[in-house]
């Protein structure tokens, strides 16, 4: 249950970043490369995050705790990112910034030994879901939301890694 819970908030500044985009084509390859990056790099990240626990296994639960928190200020700091994503680049490099903070939500989540393929399917079958519903609801997305949203995520993550911490 936990990793269901982790996929969502990890993959919900797919709807944040995709709902600035101004795409009239390539929307499904867009989702679709979302997606396949949204399992690709939490397999590398738990892949990293086992070998990471070997090494440090007694400082484990509050190294994960720690990057968890410092994830999600970094989400709940960060500002709009739409200078940058309405220049037309390739889909996949879109996808490619918006799948790379899954890698290191995934190595703190290797270090905690959740369940690796419910995480990596559910992640992926989420981002999916949401650059869909972000690329067709982009223009009554307001920014209000978008920015709200994005620091709910963030807080989500910081109370993670603060419990990672306790725990």
């Amino acid at each position: 249950m936990v990793e269901l819970i982790a996929a969502c908030i990890t993959t919900i500044d797919v709807i944040v970043i995709y709902s600035l985009l101004q795409l009239r084509k390539g929307r499904l390859v867009l989702a679709l490369w979302t997606a396949v990056l949204n399992m690709a790099f939490p397999f590398i990240g738990f892949f990293m995050g086992h070998l990471t626990l070997n090494l440090f296994s007694v400082w484990s639960n509050l190294l994960s705790g720690v990057l968890l928190a410092l994830i999600g200020i970094q989400m709940m700091l960060h500002d709009d990112d739409s200078d940058l994503l309405n220049k037309q680049l390739h889909p996949f490099f879109i996808a490619l910034a918006v799948s790379l903070d899954t890698f290191s939500v995934s190595v703190s989540f290797g270090m905690l030994q959740l369940n690796k393929l419910l995480f990596i399917i559910a992640s992926g079958s989420m981002s999916f879901f949401f650059a869909c519903l972000a690329l067709l609801i982009r223009s009554s997305f307001g920014t209000r939301y978008r920015n709200m949203l994005r620091k709910l995520a963030g807080a989500a993550l910081l109370i993670m890694g603060i419990l990672s911490c306790i725990r």
